[in-house]
């Protein structure tokens, strides 16, 4: 699986990415402190609970990931939108692991990009399915590119968007794998 970005990447933002890495995996206490102010940015930080209505065994399962996952095929997040990407990617059901690539800068993803199933574990979810562990695989997931320093537009138009797919698709639980 390769990376990629629909142009090239300013130097600049991938010296910042490499510095954000680096911050994290040499002073990760220092990172998370820094994390933390800049998530209260975001405003209300709770989490809406929602109780499992049926059983994991009956529940149709859908996969959100911000890590840039994309089908080779789609157009590529805008690594170089100072805002962040805040858009997202639709990937199907039955798409495989060669399918997909990574598009994105600020975690590193050497591992994913071996094996997507680290970050986007769709094949995984088919397996607990085939086992019946879940009730059925969702039909579509979804894919946004962290980083996003204005979620203005994720807030407001984004995630209600997918919400709304999810609603449409009757998904009861939504597993969360973040960047």
């Amino acid at each position: 699986m390769k990376h990629r970005s629909s142009v090239p990447v300013s130097k600049g933002l991938r010296f910042t990415s490499r510095m954000v890495r680096g911050l994290q995996r040499t002073f990760p206490r220092l990172y998370a402190k820094v994390a933390k102010h800049e998530g209260r940015k975001w405003g209300d930080s709770s989490i809406p609970w929602t109780p499992v209505k049926k059983p994991v065994t009956e529940s149709r399962v859908a996969l959100i990931t911000t890590g840039g996952i994309i089908l080779k095929t789609q157009e590529p997040f805008n690594l170089n939108d100072p805002k962040g990407d805040s858009s997202y990617r639709e990937i199907p059901g039955d798409a495989s692991g060669e399918d997909l690539v990574v598009s994105h800068l600020f975690y590193d993803h050497t591992e994913v990009e071996v094996d997507t199933e680290i970050m986007f574990p769709l094949q995984a979810l088919h397996t607990l399915q085939a086992k019946g562990e879940i009730g059925e695989v969702a039909r579509r997931h979804f894919s946004f590119n962290g980083g996003i320093s204005d979620p203005t537009l994720l807030i407001e138009r984004h995630a209600p968007d997918v919400a709304q797919q999810l609603v449409a698709d009757q998904v009861d639980l939504a597993l969360l794998t973040p960047a």
